[in-house]
């Protein structure tokens, strides 16, 4: 008796002590954490090929069993009560089901329940079947596609090798810029991320054109020239094969001697080594035509009209947004709007305007304002109205038009570049409320906060042209500009001005008053202000002078500058000849960004068509971007950088004209 009670003494001191030990160490023991089934989706089957992936959780007492809670797994596939999902599945496509797991506590044991998918997809494949063909020294982009397998893929050349200038990358994605002509055939592998991993193999090829094949797709142009002195405005639209052959041709043309619309065309047309070429144009209701195109590898094409004076002219050619499935409508215009235009008035003196209004989705035009300038004559915030009325779904022409209050109404016909930027041409003969114009629209969205002083608080180029008397005559007035903004209403102005070969540099300061509609006023050089109106790309600008200068303002980029700053290859042309004196060109520069400026370029003019010309300026890149073109140690151009793409040229002949270069 006295030896079991010592015993149990004995088991109750253990039992004491190890409690009061577990006290001690501050370590009770661990709660029991919710049981959570894993939520990470499970890994993508092939269909005929055996799958196996296990379920998880967190929290619980284990050891756990696993069950389906509600619906049903992928033909061929089982769930065991240890989590491992497995078979091999007979049916393509996604199931979704719920699992179940059930751990070990008692007296209770925790469930949980989850919603689970599998995707069975197809075996893998290479889906892409074929590439689209590209132009020697213009960029190339393409993407290789695959399916069935289990993604991510990784691409992978076997045999063969792309153009070369062409890279592949395990993404998928070629890239690059091809340096011959050539068709390149080879084999693409994509191997997917099952363990062991599958592939597919297909045969491809990509065909690099020569430089006609810069000219692919559907384009919008517009044109502005002269015919016997008298200006001609010209829009439209057409479709090139790449292979020199221009159809789907459709245009309208307004002059003093009438308007034309909806003219059909056909043309041909070649790029050679220097990424210039001739073009013909054959409009059955006006004639043959015969021009000089410049044509960059992704920028806006420019072109010139043969001729001699008073039978010249220049345009842009740009390249109409692809969208999928999909056209441009009135709806879909349905935005903010600034623009800017040029032409001449009854007397076939200049005239310029820029304003600005809001499209809604039905066309309609509200808020419309606008500054213009016929001949001297200027009126300031004009209150207008309008509509975009239709647009053909066949050929992409759209009409509008455009009612000044207690005014007149004026028709245009426009044609879409994108549903941000249209070509609009006034298609009414020629009166005092109708003026020759040839606009350009680009959208306007106003930053957050609203138009301000303070959104302008950086560097533009601006190119502004109009006309000056000298000596009794009209003579083109030009210039190139930096002007800078300080976001408080502050400026400070440099430029480059040619009038009819009188060149001079000067700087000013002034203000700046920025309205809620992005209307900008510019004062303090002199007794006339400048307009300009804000879009998403461009500001349009006006004058307020007799000369009716007008032109745009472009944002600056690319600072710090230096010689490496214009380098590359750039095509381009003169953007408007003021006047029927004025040579325009067409030009092909290659500058090595070490001061060396070869420069290929065609003319049309006083001189008559010239083709092929050439000249080898230097050229040095001061702080602000402004580089003069040097020949000979006599200067032959101004050059501004607008950014890494593009340079402004200013000429220095008596008959003065600013050329756009772009890469």
């Amino acid at each position: 008796m006295t030896a079991s009670k010592s015993a149990l003494s004995l088991v109750i001191c253990i039992l004491l002590c190890g409690f009061t030990l577990s006290c001690a160490t501050g370590k009770p023991p661990a709660p029991v954490l919710p049981l959570v089934i894993n939520p990470l989706p499970l890994p993508t089957a092939v269909i005929s090929v055996p799958y196996s992936a296990t379920l998880t959780s967190v929290g619980g007492v284990g050891p756990f069993t696993w069950a389906m809670a509600s619906g049903t797994l992928p033909p061929g596939l089982t769930i065991s009560a240890g989590g491992v999902i497995s078979g091999t599945p007979t049916v393509l496509g996604a199931t979704t089901f719920k699992v179940q797991v059930t751990d070990s506590q008692t007296p209770t044991a925790a469930v949980d329940i989850a919603s689970k998918t599998i995707t069975v997809n197809s075996p893998l494949s290479v889906t892409t079947s074929s590439l689209t063909a590209g132009s020697i020294n213009v960029p190339y982009t393409a993407s290789l596609t695959a399916g069935g397998g289990v993604p991510p893929y990784t691409w992978s050349i076997t045999s063969g090798s792309l153009p070369a200038g062409l890279t592949l990358s395990a993404s998928g994605f070629i890239s690059g810029t091809p340096t011959s002509q050539q068709t390149s055939t080879f084999t693409v592998q994509v191997s997917d991320s099952q363990t062991p991993a599958t592939t597919a193999t297909a045969i491809l090829s990509i065909t690099i054109n020569g430089p006609t094949f810069r000219l692919n797709g559907n384009y919008v142009f517009s044109f502005s020239g002269f015919s016997q002195g008298n200006l001609v405005l010209q829009a439209g639209s057409f479709t090139s094969d790449g292979q020199g052959n221009l159809t789907n041709g459709l245009m309208d043309s307004n002059s003093a001697s009438g308007v034309h619309t909806n003219l059909p065309f056909t043309g041909t047309y070649s790029v050679g080594a220097t990424d210039t070429g001739p073009m013909t144009l054959v409009i059955p209701a006006l004639g043959t035509f015969s021009y000089q195109l410049a044509v960059p590898a992704n920028g806006t094409i420019r072109f010139i009209q043969d001729g001699s004076a008073g039978g010249q002219g220049s345009g842009t050619i740009r390249k109409v947004a692809t969208t999928t499935g999909t056209n441009i409508t009135v709806s879909s215009l349905a935005a903010t709007w600034a623009f800017g235009s040029f032409g001449a008035d009854s007397a076939l003196s200049r005239f310029a305007s820029a304003g600005t209004f809001v499209a809604d989705n039905t066309g309609k035009w509200t808020s419309g304002v606008e500054d213009t300038n016929d001949h001297g004559s200027i009126a300031n915030s004009v209150p207008f109205t309008g509509s975009f009325v239709a647009i053909d779904p066949v050929t992409g022409r759209g009409t509008a038009t455009l009612t000044v209050t207690n005014g007149a109404t004026t028709n245009y016909s426009f044609y879409p570049v994108s549903s941000t930027e249209l070509i609009m041409l006034g298609i009414d003969p020629v009166s005092s409320s109708a003026p020759l114009n040839l606009l350009t629209l680009d959208t306007s969205a106003a930053p957050t906060g609203g138009w301000t002083n303070a959104i302008l608080n950086f560097t533009t180029v601006a190119e502004l042209q109009g006309v000056a008397l000298s000596n009794g005559n009209l003579v083109p007035d030009v210039l190139l500009a930096l002007v800078t903004f300080d976001g408080k209403g502050g400026l400070t102005v440099t430029t480059d001005e040619n009038s009819g070969g009188t060149l001079s540099a000067n700087k000013y300061t002034g203000t700046y008053n920025v309205e809620t509609n992005g209307r900008t006023t510019l004062s303090g050089f002199g007794s006339s202000s400048t307009v300009f109106y804000i879009s998403s790309n461009v500001a349009f600008s006006v004058g307020g002078d007799a000369n009716v200068t007008a032109g745009s303002l472009f944002r600056q980029a690319g600072s710090p500058f230096s010689n490496t700053s214009i380098t590359g290859s750039y095509q381009g042309g003169t953007i408007v000849a003021v006047l029927p004196t004025v040579t325009v060109e067409a030009d092909s520069a290659k500058p090595d960004g070490n001061g060396n400026y070869p420069l290929t370029y065609d003319t049309s003019g006083p001189g008559g068509p010239q083709q092929g010309l050439t000249l080898a300026a230097t050229y040095s890149v001061d702080a602000t971007g402004r580089a003069p073109l040097i020949v000979n140690g006599t200067t032959t151009g101004i050059a501004y950088v607008v950014g890494p793409t593009k340079i402004l040229v200013l000429s220095v002949d008596a008959n003065p004209k600013i050329n756009s270069l772009e890469k």
